[in-house]
């Protein structure tokens, strides 16, 4: 007879695999930022910035970003609504540079 396995939800397996590979975390992100902007959906951002960040773990990128930990996940939440200066805070928490570059005309 088969032990039925533990449940796990794909943003619990996707957090736990951003805790492994870190560059994964970061090229998720990446991906969803030129998805939102294609898609103009700009909570994309938010939602992927919060699973990196609960990779990271949100006590020490709410400290490392000089945030309170309750607004860190506000802001980070569907609903968010951040400052530029809070969302650049948390990249440089998460020790992440995002980059831009010239779209196809």
């Amino acid at each position: 007879m088969r032990k039925n396995t533990p449940y796990v939800s794909h943003d619990e397996e996707q957090i736990r695999e951003f805790r492994r590979n870190p560059k994964l975390g970061t090229r998720y992100l990446n991906a969803c930022i030129q998805l939102a902007f294609d898609e103009n959906d700009p909570e994309l951002v938010l939602t992927a910035l919060a699973s990196v960040a609960k990779a990271y773990g949100m006590t020490r990128v709410a400290k490392e970003a000089k945030l309170p930990r309750e607004s860190l996940h506000r802001m980070l939440s569907r609903r968010g609504n951040p400052e530029w200066s809070s969302i650049f805070r948390v990249f440089k928490a998460l020790h992440i540079r995002p980059r831009l570059e010239q779209a196809a005309a």
